[in-house]
């Protein structure tokens, strides 16, 4: 299956060809236009108590959209809910992505949902992550651009919570206060996730929460 990012970075858009044989697999609305013979199939993906778990404890939508050809050559165009950069990623071993960077996979893989336990409370996911199995592809959007770090054996790394876009299930992670109490309180930071390695982390470079609230600074206030 051939695929294209456009517009990259700020304002990207996932354009897949289809060949008869291949289909992928998207969250609902995610569509933004495709060729006239391509076909979608809408279901719960894994059946319908799965699907509503995942609605339920992921955000995700309860019915996923699976786009196909039966003859010819067809596209689809899908675009995440905000403005950033995609990225692809050839699955291998099972890797948790967060509700709000999911945005397609090949539909061989599962789509399940993972507890990570209650230090995942403070994490974009929650608790409870998409997780992501099989042997695949499955391309995710962030809010802003993608940075991709590789840890080594016994390597170490500190993320700012609100920026994990996803990463390897094989990881070791806690959670770990910014600085000291005065850094903790009022350095803006909060909460940090340590990872230990091996394994890869992807991270979104822009903040979610601080953009809402400059937004809701200019919106209309109401007495």
């Amino acid at each position: 299956m051939k695929s294209e990012i456009l517009h990259q970075s700020a304002f990207a858009e996932l354009k897949v060809y289809l060949s008869p044989g291949e289909n992928i697999t998207a969250e609902a609305g995610a569509m933004v236009y495709m060729s006239p013979n391509v076909e979608v199939q809408t279901t719960t993906k894994g059946g319908f108590m799965k699907g509503l778990v995942r609605k339920l404890l992921t955000n995700q939508t309860l019915f996923m959209n699976t786009y196909y050809v039966r003859s010819g050559e067809g596209y689809v165009v899908f675009a995440p809910r905000l403005p950033g950069d995609i990225m692809e990623i050839d699955v291998t071993k099972p890797i948790y992505i967060s509700d709000t960077n999911y945005l397609a996979s090949t539909s061989n893989l599962e789509l399940g949902v993972k507890f990570t336990g209650f230090k995942g409370v403070f994490t974009p996911g929650g608790m409870f992550w998409f997780k992501v199995s099989g042997i695949g592809r499955v391309w995710i959007s962030t809010f802003g651009g993608i940075d991709v770090i590789e840890l080594q054996p016994g390597q170490r790394l500190l993320v700012d919570n609100i920026h994990l876009a996803a990463f390897d299930a094989g990881l070791n992670f806690t959670l770990r206060k910014f600085g000291k109490i005065k850094s903790f309180l009022f350095g803006g930071e909060y909460l940090l996730t340590e990872f230990v390695g091996p394994g890869k982390v992807w991270i979104q470079s822009r903040n979610l929460p601080i953009f809402a609230n400059l937004l809701y600074r200019y919106m209309p206030k109401h007495d």
